[in-house]
């Protein structure tokens, strides 16, 4: 293999998962690394695994990441001979991929001429219509005169309902569906807004909005001697406000016959291009005619590629660097006869919160523990740039890991995702876990019949009324916790058992804020050891708080708890908790053992006008 430029030093223009992700690629190629970042990534993990670090700016993205300049200044004073972009910021900028070069340093991505030409969406279809018309294009509307009249008339003659995109946006950002006259001026009025704001171009394209669809993307490899290959299919149809939340290859909804028409479709596009690097040609599937139409080109790596490396073994960072070197694709063949092998799926473990209209969410992680998940079920990868401490701030994306699992078959897949969701730990920030368990649990999903309308159809299984059973063992667990605090803090008259009473006149009682203000109640009795074996008894009942009657006892308490002796170390009651608390108990609850790690944060409960924090995780 001919290596022609070759490379000795990367800086990685990016941060968090993918910054991490193509450092540990470079190490185990022998390639020094640099990172930059700004003020809110000074501790992240990614610049601890880089082997330099340079400080760009303040945590704004625009004072940091998409300052071109800072970041090539950095390049040269470090005496990197290459730059990878990753994915966002300046991945796309074809002005600042001309930049690096005029500066001798190495673009780890298309040629700027590649991005410019297929990076706008609406330059995309004018070169397609004249270069590939082979490729089918959806019917819209994508001229220069961009006034709102114009913009009308084209979307009417299209007919409803109509998709308004920002021409060089993504995202999601500047994309609205209408579907009645009557709403379209206002419309296209918000999505240029958007869009400049976003994007800095209030450029507008319309097309027609096909509301049941799949949405398949073809990774695609191009080389500087005009080789272009596939890299199969990935299906993205599992959506939320047009962002992707689970990615899988093979699709479902592709056969061998249908494969062969994309993925030909998308390598006839990367020769007229001639494209160099990896790229992704997005395709939006008929699945009831089998009919695909042409949606965008990504001209980077794209968030969902872990995937693609599970079923073919490739890592396309690697082919990267490698095709950056000058290597020759054809030479190299290891894309001629890829063995495709067994299913994979991903899914994007974000802070934000599903019940509230999947809003971000802000934070500091107190646990993060990805690999015990992985430890006993096969075929997991954990792509991720956070750690214990990691902030997650309201600055950057949201998306805190990748979770990819690869399997024999798809069932098995989706079956080892829900295990591995189900045992990961994240504590200290609100994420979309329980959603995507909800998601792998789906019949609808489980079976592959599906679209990208599918959280909207799926509405209620996915998002099913929150039941007092949901959080009963939580809350023995907060209620445990509280007493052992309790206790351990006694100083008068120790022998005697916390809230012990001569005469027994009432249960005890905890008071508890659930599920977005929900409040519930357990009612318990403490009754001491029995066994005089350091196991401590206690019965309770879990109630709604609104359906008691203030002051009165539940008839039984049916629950039966026994707490193991522990020690939680020494604490520190503070104005807002106690503090230093860190620990385990171990406990049965109903005769179901369990484990519960403590870390203290945010799941509040309050009993006597004293507000305790604690956040309690079952092993």
């Amino acid at each position: 293999m001919s290596i022609t430029t070759p490379i000795y030093k990367v800086l990685i223009a990016n941060r968090g998962e993918i910054a991490c992700r193509v450092i540990r690629t470079c190490r185990r190629l022998g390639i020094a690394t640099v990172a930059v970042y700004s003020d809110s990534d000074e501790n992240a993990p990614f610049v601890k695994m880089a082997d330099e670090a340079y400080h760009i700016g303040p945590s704004i993205a625009a004072e940091s990441y998409l300052n071109g300049d800072k970041i090539i200044a950095v390049a040269k004073r470090s005496g990197a001979d290459a730059l990878h972009p990753g994915y966002g910021f300046l991945s796309e900028n074809a002005d600042f991929a001309d930049k690096v070069i005029n500066a001798g340093i190495n673009f780890i991505g298309p040629l700027p001429d590649n991005i410019r030409v297929i990076g706008d969406k609406i330059a995309a279809k004018v070169f397609i219509t004249e270069n590939a018309s082979s490729i089918p294009l959806i019917p819209g509307y994508n001229g220069k005169d961009q006034s709102v009249d114009r913009l009308e008339s084209e979307a009417k003659r299209i007919e409803f309902p109509v998709l308004l995109k920002a021409s060089a946006g993504g995202g999601g950002k500047g994309m609205r569906a209408v579907y009645e006259t009557s709403k379209l001026k206002e419309e296209i009025e918000a999505a240029q807004g958007e869009s400049l704001r976003a994007f800095g171009s209030d450029q507008l394209l319309i097309e027609k909005y096909f509301e049941s669809i799949r949405h398949v993307e073809i990774q695609i490899f191009g080389d500087k001697y005009g080789n272009v290959y596939h890299i199969n299919e990935r299906d993205c149809s599992v959506q939320r406000r047009h962002q992707k939340v689970v990615e899988e290859t093979p699709s479902p909804a592709v056969d061998a016959e249908l494969r062969a028409a994309m993925t030909s479709a998308a390598v006839e596009l990367g020769r007229k291009l001639g494209y160099v690097g990896a790229g992704t040609a997005e395709f939006i599937l008929d699945e009831h005619t089998k009919k695909f139409y042409f949606l965008e080109l990504n001209t980077r790596l794209q968030v969902e590629h872990p995937i693609t490396e599970a079923i073919s073994g490739l890592d396309l960072v690697e082919l990267q660097l490698l095709v950056a070197q000058g290597a020759n694709l054809k030479e190299l063949g290891v894309l001629d006869n890829i063995q495709y092998k067994g299913h994979a799926i991903e899914v994007r473990l974000c802070a934000e919160d599903p019940d509230n209209d999947f809003g971000p969410r802000t934070g500091v992680i107190h646990k993060w523990s990805p690999a015990d998940a992985a430890k006993y079920i096969p075929g997991v990868r954990f792509d991720t740039g956070v750690e214990d401490g990691s902030e997650i701030s309201i600055f950057y994306d949201s998306m805190v890991a990748k979770i990819i699992v690869h399997a024999p078959t798809r069932a098995e897949a989706v079956r080892r995702m829900s295990a591995v969701l189900a045992r990961t730990v994240i504590v200290g920030v609100t994420t979309n876990q329980k959603f995507l368990i909800s998601i792998m649990n789906n019949p609808r999903f489980q079976s592959g019949t599906f679209d990208t309308n599918f959280i909207q159809q799926e509405k209620e299984r996915l998002f099913p009324a929150p039941h007092i059973n949901d959080v009963k063992n939580s809350m023995v667990a907060a209620l445990l916790f509280d007493w052992t605090i309790r206790r351990s803090q006694q100083v008068h008259l120790k022998n005697i058992q916390t809230g012990w009473r001569n005469v027994k006149w009432r249960n005890k009682r905890i008071d508890f804020a659930v599920n977005h203000g929900q409040e519930l109640q357990i009612q318990y009795d403490y009754l001491g050891q029995p066994g005089n074996d350091k196991r401590h008894v206690f019965k309770a009942h879990v109630l709604d708080k609104a359906s008691s009657k203030a002051g009165e006892d539940v008839a039984e308490l049916p629950i039966d708890i026994v707490l193991f002796e522990n020690d939680l170390g020494k604490e520190v009651a503070g104005p807002r908790g106690i503090h230093g608390c860190k620990g385990l108990l171990r406990c049965t609850i109903g005769n179901c053992l369990l484990r519960i790690i403590h870390i203290p944060t945010l799941l509040t409960h309050f009993q006597s006008n004293r507000w305790r924090s604690t956040t309690l995780l079952h092993c």
